[in-house]
């Protein structure tokens, strides 16, 4: 190779290239698996409590402080 490197003769090195998309490959897997491991650990947000309740009368939703229904204006 170093022969016909000083040469200035065109070579083909697909060995180097196989190498150099294996090694690609590799890297790429294992930053994969290190996200994907790290993004288990991370704290799930909490869910928010529920600030609407539905009216036992026309079953829409409405604000839980509400007294009367704004849609059938019945009394809770």
């Amino acid at each position: 190779m170093a022969d016909a490197k000083a040469a200035g003769a065109v070579t083909l090195n697909y060995g180097m290239f196989l190498n150099t998309v294996i090694t690609f490959l590799i890297v790429a897997a294992a930053v994969f698996i290190v996200v994907r491991i790290a993004s288990r650990f991370q704290a799930k947000p909490a869910a928010a409590p529920p600030n609407t309740k539905a009216c036992k009368f026309c079953a829409t939703d409405i604000p839980i402080a509400a007294t009367r229904c704004p849609n059938c204006t019945s009394q809770l």
